[in-house]
């Protein structure tokens, strides 16, 4: 019977073992879809710090992260089916050891992105935004920030942060980096092209002169008059629970194969501790049935 059991055991660290390595390989493919998906990418520009300008988004990084994690996993994976065919100490320990650091580690980033996003590079703050637009809007150098709020106010149909009132005090108005005749971006407008996905790239008017006006009965009906703060702050969160409910996700296989592997060595370590006490009593019992049979031989040679 303890052997039976000893082999479920087993039979479900290995099972464990092969679901982890899965979902290492599993968030391999994430990461790369998320590489692939160049509007979510290019989105999360907008959610960097004001005053740091990275060679790449945010999402960019993350992919990798999420990549270099699930390469993390697979290996861990591995080494895991490993100890569970040879079953030993040594690598099992080894095998422990790299899942409770790699839930650690995911639960610290997880404690932060919730309660410290800024130290992660998330900051979708109005007060930073609107910096953001207004120092960094179509300024050169700045052509990714310009391209993430452009996508925004395309596929949000929204036209600023707070409004499109944000745009007169900006540096692209102040310093006519744009065309002159331009009171807000082409992005802002309502566009014949919405339904293209390159659309925020060349912007086609409705009616480009209503849009322009300065008039609000005039541009209410060519120009988006809502502002993205709220649009951007509902995207980030989306963002953030999908991350969050993949990393429950991942961290609940982990805390699974975990416990499997202490199961198994807990009822190993007792199998063991059975045999060795077994073996103990054997060999304490059997001098005494032998000088029960020699008494007793001799005894009957005697009387003989």
């Amino acid at each position: 019977m303890g052997t039976r059991k000893l082999g479920i055991s087993r039979a479900f660290v290995c099972c464990s073992n092969i679901i982890f390595l899965m979902s290492g390989f599993v968030l391999m493919s994430l990461g790369g879809l998320l590489l692939a998906d160049n509007e979510r990418i290019l989105l999360s520009r907008l959610l960097g710090p004001g005053d740091i300008h990275p060679d790449q988004p945010l999402f960019y990084y993350l992919a990798f992260a999420i990549v270099t994690l699930g390469f993390l996993i697979a290996i861990t994976g591995l080494l895991g089916c490993w100890a569970a065919c040879l079953f030993n100490r040594c690598i099992t320990i080894s095998y422990l050891l790299t899942i409770i650091l790699l839930l650690l580690g995911e639960c610290t980033v997880c404690i932060i992105a919730v309660f410290w996003p800024h130290i992660l590079g998330i900051d979708v703050r109005p007060a930073r935004l609107i910096r953001a637009l207004q120092r960094s809007y179509a300024v050169p150098g700045r052509e990714q920030f310009t391209a993430a709020l452009d996508l925004a106010q395309t596929i949000f149909t929204c036209c600023g942060i707070n409004g499109s009132s944000n745009y007169g005090t900006s540096w692209w108005r102040l310093q006519e980096v744009g065309r002159r005749e331009l009171v807000v971006p082409l992005s802002c407008c309502t566009l014949n092209n919405a339904n293209e996905t390159s659309s925020f790239l060349n912007p086609e008017p409705a009616n480009l002169t209503l849009c322009q006006a300065l008039n609000p009965a005039e541009h209410q009906y060519a120009r988006h008059t809502m502002g993205c703060l709220e649009h951007i702050e509902k995207w980030t969160q989306d963002q953030a629970l999908i991350l969050l409910a993949i990393v429950l996700v991942v961290m609940f296989v982990e805390v699974t194969t975990l416990l499997s592997i202490l199961l198994a060595c807990s009822r190993d370590n007792r199998r063991s501790k059975s045999q060795a006490s077994t073996f103990t009593s054997t060999q304490t019992l059997s001098p005494f049935s032998e000088n029960d049979h020699d008494f007793t031989g001799t005894t009957f040679g005697a009387k003989s």
